[in-house]
């Protein structure tokens, strides 16, 4: 018996480990494709939008940015309930094909002065695609990660998820960092930026072959899948925990958009190079890395101590560190003010997969996942580039965007301290 026992227990870790592998991969790929569009956006902007003022020309880009997160709660209820009734494997490939999709429609594009209106029309079809996908994709990963977890080690799980956003972001800060320094500027912005999207086409070959190794968790096939929508189940029965896990994702998103927006920051309120402006996203990147170890403190502390304490400094950290960035803006000072904000990101954001997990029963998690999530990043992360545009367009003081993060901070720290810590118990 303990020679089965010992068989059973290792084709669970694989299993286990194939899930972890398939999520993160993937994931990390999809979403390089989504925020790619933010490093490359003034390029984008000048291609497809433009304008006689520059600041409405970028305004025009970062809105198209943000339009996108409007399809994600389309995006969440269909391919979340997809995920719940035919298996997280199907919907997760879904995703990849429709995000490979709209990624190949922007590289290839031809810009406004060859077909006029008729470009920043499929630019916007291309980004309403991508949200539609990135709108279910983190529903059925992060229920994948946390049905195959062990109870006491779902933080731990659970944090690949942000683990691979980080990675997009280090990947996206990589390659706009590769093009900017093999380039001229003018060919950046002519057909350069072209080049990120093209490397963004991987994902369809590359995530198709590893989630075809993905098996549904034995929590999710033992579960009961009634016949009645998942979407409908949720918002009748669980409509507290959507607005819960909305205010959570709040400082979730902003924070990490606010990272998105760096380059461009840095460009336009810095009047640093383009080669270092692209810093930003690979030392963000590079700091959510390390996600798996906060999920490990957040199993043996509990994540609601540990959330408190990432909320707490992106409440403190941010008027400092840009100010002193702002008064001394060189390459140092810029990295450093990178680092501080994305070490409490980290603390934040990696035990915060795990407790949008716990909020929703198995037969409707991957539904009720993506639909907070992405109404969460619709309200308040997906137009976060240009609301803070608009903001230091306004004030004349680019020091704006500091309080924009700290005021999300505010909230959901006030949200965190309401929550019941779910640590080391069972899912339902």
């Amino acid at each position: 018996m303990s020679a089965i026992a010992e068989m059973v227990g290792t084709s669970r870790r694989q299993s286990a480990g194939r899930a972890v592998v398939a999520a993160t991969v993937g994931n990390m790929l999809e979403w390089y494709d989504f925020t790619i569009y933010a490093a490359f956006a003034v390029p984008i902007s000048k291609n497809f939008f433009p304008a006689d003022s520059e600041v409405i020309s970028l305004l025009l880009g970062f809105a198209t940015f943000g339009l996108g997160f409007i399809a994600r709660p389309f995006g969440a209820v269909f391919l979340g309930g997809y995920a719940d009734r035919r298996g997280r494997r199907d919907a997760l490939s879904l995703t990849i094909l429709l995000m490979a999709l709209g990624t190949g429609i922007i590289a290839l594009c031809p810009g406004y002065d060859r077909i006029g209106i008729a470009a920043p029309i499929v630019i916007l079809l291309a980004r309403l695609i991508q949200g539609f996908s990135a709108g279910g994709e983190i529903g059925g990963a992060v229920s994948t990660l946390v049905e195959h977890a062990p109870p006491a080690r779902r933080g731990f799980y659970a944090s690949f998820q942000q683990m691979s956003q980080g990675g997009s972001t280090m990947l996206s800060g990589l390659v706009a960092m590769t093009i900017a320094l093999s380039l001229p500027a003018e060919a950046i912005a002519a057909w350069g930026w072209r080049l990120a999207f093209a490397v963004g086409l991987l994902i369809a070959p590359v995530g198709l072959y590893i989630r075809r190794e993905l098996e549904d968790a034995p929590l999710f096939k033992a579960s009961s899948h009634a016949t009645e929508l998942p979407i409908r189940v949720v918002l009748r029965d669980h409509w507290r925990a959507i607005l819960t896990g909305m205010l959570i994702v709040m400082l979730w998103t902003v924070a990490q958009y606010i990272a998105n927006y760096f380059p461009t920051f840095a460009v336009r309120e810095l009047k640093t190079s383009l080669s270092q402006s692209y810093l930003g996203p690979l030392v963000v990147g590079t700091v959510l890395l390390f996600c798996p170890l906060v999920g490990v403190l957040a199993d043996r502390y509990g994540r609601k101590l540990v959330m408190i304490a990432g909320a707490l400094g992106l409440l403190v950290i941010p008027y400092p560190a840009f100010f002193y960035l702002i008064a001394s803006p060189t390459a140092g000072h810029l990295v450093a003010t990178q680092i501080a904000v994305a070490v409490f990101m980290l603390i934040y954001t990696a035990p915060a997969s795990a407790v949008l997990a716990e909020l929703f029963p198995t037969p409707v998690r991957a539904t009720g996942i993506s639909l907070t999530y992405s109404l969460g990043v619709a309200v308040f992360g997906g137009f976060t580039p240009a609301i803070i545009t608009a903001l230091i367009g306004w004030t004349a003081q680019p020091v704006a965007v500091a309080f924009y993060l700290m005021g999300a901070a505010v909230i959901s720290l006030a949200t965190v301290l309401t929550l019941k810590d779910r640590t080391g118990e069972a899912l339902t």
